[in-house]
Parts: C-alpha cells; sequence; structure tokens
C-alpha cells in the first residue's frame, strides 16, 4: 500500500466527531508504519534531546503508539503535531485537518510503560509535555505527559528518527538552521 492512503486516514483523524472511535484510523496507520510504506529513508536521525530542544509537542494529539515487537525492537510514535508551536515545520494554523503528522521511531525499546489513563469521554489526548531521564550514556526514558494526568513512558537509545509529513502527504523539511540533514541511505 503507499503512502498516499494516509490521505484518507489522515481526513478521518482531522475531522474525526466527537465520540467517534480512532481504532480503524489507528490500525490502519499502525499497519503503514510498521508494514516500511512510510518514507524513513527521509527522516532525520537526531538525539532525543536536540529534537526537544527543536521542537516542542505541546498541545500537540496523540493518534497512537506502534510497535513491531514481532521484527524488532522499534517503537513508533504518531502524532499530530500543533504547528503554533512549531512554525519551522509548517505554518501555523488553528485548523487541526492542517496540522503536520510527526512519525518519530525510537531504537533499541526495552520498555514501555502507559500509566494514569482514565476515561476522558472521546477526547483526543493532548499532549502536555516531555521529559527525558538519562539512564545511561546512551540509554533513555522519554516521558509524554497528556493534559489529563496520563503518561507515556518509552526506555530506549538516545537517537531515534523524525519524520514530518503535510496533509498532502509531502515530507516536511523544516528550516536547515533548526534540524540536522536528512539520513543517507
Amino acid at each position: 500500500m503507499p503512502v498516499s492512503q494516509l490521505s484518507k486516514i489522515w481526513n478521518k483523524v482531522g475531522l474525526r466527531r466527537k465520540g467517534e472511535s480512532m481504532s480503524l484510523i489507528s490500525a490502519n496507520l499502525a499497519h503503514r508504519v510498521l508494514e516500511g510504506y512510510l518514507p524513513w529513508d527521509r527522516a532525520v536521525e537526531i538525539h532525543i534531546d536536540a529534537f526537544l530542544e527543536r521542537y516542542t509537542l505541546h498541545d500537540s494529539m496523540w493518534v497512537g503508539l506502534f510497535t513491531d515487537c514481532g521484527q524488532e525492537d522499534a517503537a513508533f510514535a504518531v502524532i499530530i503535531l500543533d504547528p503554533v508551536w512549531n512554525p519551522s515545520v509548517s505554518t501555523p494554523t488553528s485548523i487541526c485537518a492542517d496540522w503536520p503528522l510527526l512519525f518519530l521511531r525510537f531504537k533499541s525499546v526495552s520498555a514501555i510503560q502507559l500509566s494514569g489513563f482514565t476515561d476522558i469521554g472521546g477526547t483526543q489526548r493532548g499532549i502536555s509535555s516531555v521529559d527525558v531521564e538519562h539512564l545511561s550514556d546512551e540509554e533513555v526514558k522519554t516521558v509524554f505527559a497528556d493534559h489529563y494526568g496520563a503518561l507515556v513512558s518509552v526506555q530506549h537509545f538516545s537517537l531515534v528518527d523524525a519524520l514530518f509529513l503535510s496533509p498532502d502527504e509531502k515530507v516536511l523539511e523544516p528550516s536547515k538552521s533548526s534540524v540536522e540533514q536528512p539520513k543517507s541511505t
């Protein structure tokens, strides 16, 4: 399945009505992420600390966290990135359907933990903050807190792959002064 199929998911994610389930959307997106239908050769490899110095995930919205534990020790965070806080990625707009998608690939994942999740009545979970705890020279624990008190923790190798896609499926390359060069293949 080509990346172009993401537009259907994108529209559903951006235009989702209150109470509409994201299970099917998340399942379809997970398949595309895990089966390699994204242009990972255009991703940027960057230390998680450097990424968070350049970008904020504040007020961005979770789509999901996906793993392929049958094939590799990676996890993929899919986030609808708030461009109001990240103008180097995309033109700021209050229309969520126009926000870019951020794909973060965490490598050498050794633990994932969810805590504090409660029913919030079908509301999209927005990210409040992200903190990084250094466990060793190469391993970190990245903790995403949402606006409702839930936490998502991922223990992983400190370098991540970051990929930004626009709603029309183009790879977004943030201003060169704010990010490292794409990975060579």
